[in-house]
């Protein structure tokens, strides 16, 4: 494989914890990596991979143009992104406000079509049989009393994945991790004693899940949101 054909990841929200994870897997599986962050901790899992790094808010467009032109200008391909987001506000639902929930909804919908109106085109551009992956949340499959604004917008993100899957078919997948309590805090002892797995998840487990959607392995698997939280949610869907 010569280097121009050598596959380019995009990886959002890697500074840390799972989209740091993500990156350092898909390098591991051979991607070039390309990372954004808000904060400049990005630069440092870029360097560690060989990659490279752009600061900025998956919020903004103009941020988004700077990412996807530094990797096209520096790789001149794509072909997977691994869309990871922050932390969405929690609480009884009429505690919160119309603006946690209009931040959510950025964060969580917009976010993604964000990006995948620039990805989805540059992916075709080169001839790519690309992947997008979004960290979503097991509060999608199922209504959590605490947790509102991720049980909405990550259903709605659900069925936004299985739309996009058909739309963007047959050139390009789309599919969601959702992933339970993972240790990138100290989850509740309480908390821990409901989830049948007896453990929080690693990183490195949800990051296992993104490498397989991003790969060649999971080239019939499209409009999927698989759920990954050690058996914690009891729908059947």
């Amino acid at each position: 494989m010569t280097m121009s054909e050598t596959p380019v990841a995009i990886v959002t929200a890697a500074s840390k914890g799972i989209g740091a994870a993500c990156a350092r897997r898909l390098a591991a599986d051979g991607f070039r990596i390309a990372v954004m962050s808000r904060s400049d901790e990005g630069q440092a899992v870029a360097d560690e991979l060989g990659g490279i790094a752009v600061q900025g808010d998956m919020m903004k467009a103009e941020d988004l143009d700077r990412l996807l032109a530094a990797t096209l200008d520096t790789y001149g391909r794509l072909d997977a992104v691994a869309v990871n987001t922050g932390h969405l506000p929690t609480g009884p639902l009429l505690e919160l406000s119309d603006e946690d929930w209009r931040a959510g909804l950025d964060m969580v919908l917009l976010s993604v079509l964000r990006i995948a109106r620039k990805a989805v085109p540059a992916m075709r551009a080169c001839g790519a049989r690309g992947s997008i992956v979004c960290t979503s949340g097991a509060a999608a499959r199922e209504v959590m009393d605490n947790y509102p604004i991720s049980t909405v917008l990550r259903s709605g993100l659900t069925a936004m994945v299985r739309m996009a899957a058909r739309q963007w078919a047959p050139d390009i997948r789309v599919n969601a991790v959702l992933p339970g309590f993972v240790n990138t805090f100290d989850v509740p002892a309480e908390i821990i004693e409901m989830i049948p797995a007896g453990r929080a998840a690693s990183t490195d487990e949800m990051a296992s899940i993104v490498s397989f959607l991003c790969s060649d392995a999971a080239s019939y698997v499209t409009g999927e949101s698989i759920c990954a939280d050690g058996g914690l949610t009891r729908a059947i869907r």
